[in-house]
Order: C-alpha cells, then sequence, then structure tokens
C-alpha cells in the first residue's frame, strides 16, 4: 500500500506541473523590445561655395574681345536645391591683348573694353538620400545679361566713341559639381536656351544708332544659344 500512494502522489506531481506548464504557455507572452534600426544622418550641407570661371576669363562675355572676371556665390537652400547669384567685370580679351603687344599697334588700334554681367541659376540636385546639395549632378534654369562697352582706339575712347554691346540668354543647363580634395571644388555644366543680342554705336554723346550686326554671322543673329562653363571654388 505504502508503494501504490508513493507512485499515486508522483504522478498526481506530474500532472499538475504539465497543467501549470501549459497555463504558462497558453496565456503568458514573453514580449522583446523592437531592435530599431538607426538612420544614417544626413551628410554635412555646405551653406556656400564662392568659385570664378574659368571658361569666363578665357572668352566670357562678347568673344573674342573679352575677358570675364566673375565673382560667383552658391548658396545651399535645402537637401537638393540651391541658388547661384555671379557678378563679372569685363575687360579686354587676354589673347587679344598678347596679339596687340606682339603685333606692336599704336594707340589709335588698341581695343578699350570694360562692362558688367549678372547671373542667376536655381539648381535641381539630382541626388539619393545619402547624398546632398551642393554636389552631384544637376539640372537648372540660368538667365545672363551681359553689357560692353568697346571702343576701337584710345581716341574714340575718349570723345565716348564706342559700341554697347547688349546681351541677354535663357538656357537650361545640366552639370556635375564635386568637391572631394578638401573643401575645393569643380563646377563643369552645358546648356541650351534662348538668346537676344543687340549693339548700339555711340557715334558721340548725343548720336546714338543700333548697329547692324549682319556681318557677324547667323549663330550671332540667331536667337539659338549654347553654353559651356566650367569654375573652380571654395566651400565653406
Amino acid at each position: 500500500m505504502k508503494y501504490k500512494r508513493i507512485i499515486f502522489l508522483i504522478i498526481s506531481f506530474l500532472l499538475l506541473g504539465s497543467i501549470s506548464l501549459r497555463a504558462i504557455s497558453l496565456n503568458d507572452t514573453i514580449r522583446l523590445a523592437p531592435v530599431e534600426k538607426k538612420k544614417k544622418p544626413y551628410p554635412n550641407i555646405q551653406p556656400l561655395i564662392l568659385k570664378t570661371s574659368v571658361t569666363g576669363f578665357l572668352w566670357g562675355g562678347v568673344f573674342p574681345f573679352t575677358s570675364e572676371y566673375r565673382f560667383t556665390a552658391e548658396i545651399t537652400t535645402g537637401r537638393k536645391q540651391s541658388d547661384q547669384v555671379s557678378v563679372s567685370a569685363i575687360g579686354k580679351n587676354i589673347f587679344w591683348t598678347i596679339v596687340e603687344k606682339a603685333s606692336k599697334q599704336s594707340s589709335s588700334d588698341i581695343l578699350k573694353v570694360h562692362g558688367w554681367r549678372l547671373q542667376y541659376v536655381h539648381k535641381f540636385y539630382l541626388v539619393n538620400l545619402r547624398h546632398a546639395a551642393p554636389y552631384g549632378f544637376y539640372v537648372a534654369p540660368l538667365f545672363s545679361y551681359t553689357n560692353a562697352k568697346i571702343a576701337l582706339g584710345l581716341n574714340r575712347y575718349y570723345n565716348q566713341s564706342y559700341f554697347d554691346v547688349r546681351h541677354f540668354d535663357a538656357n537650361i543647363i545640366i552639370g556635375v559639381q564635386a568637391g572631394k580634395i578638401g573643401r575645393l571644388t569643380l563646377d563643369i555644366c552645358v546648356g541650351l536656351g534662348y538668346k537676344s543680342n543687340s549693339i548700339y554705336y555711340h557715334a558721340s554723346s548725343t548720336h546714338i544708332f543700333k548697329y547692324d550686326t549682319k556681318e557677324f554671322g547667323d549663330y550671332y543673329n540667331n536667337h539659338f544659344h549654347m553654353l559651356f562653363d566650367l569654375s573652380l571654388g571654395y566651400s565653406f
């Protein structure tokens, strides 16, 4: 009888243990805290780039008579956008100056040039979530206005006799801006658009008339415009 009681108690204990384990497994739930993925921070956005145009210095403004000394500021306005404003001083083309000095031209044949140019660009950068303006590929509208005064000789310049050249163009450009070497930047772009060129001749301070530009060829006189620019700068 004692053995039967011991066996009965063991069986009863095992049955109670299995029932309690089932109750725990059915009614209790072990909750684990979800693993949150850390978001990668956006790259540091450079808010300002100052640069100048290499191509403008070589042939900017009114080719082949002028060179352009351009100062450009590009300000980042968002992760994918920026505004760019350029102010330029127009002077005599550097190659033209070299030819004048080499040929030892007289003062009556030396060009006298001065003027200015304004440009505005709003860039849309084609970047993914790991990148941000102002680096990468972009598309942008570009608007430009140039005014240059060209006198054929010092005598005409002092007598206020000169050509008043006015160029306006509006373009769509595509380009890429890179800045991998320290804070130095390289900006290359090409574009197509509309242009309107006109020239006025100031024979004197009171005698001004529109100059016939047919002799400058079809490309100068039609409204189709192409551009290429290479600029170097520094980001802050």
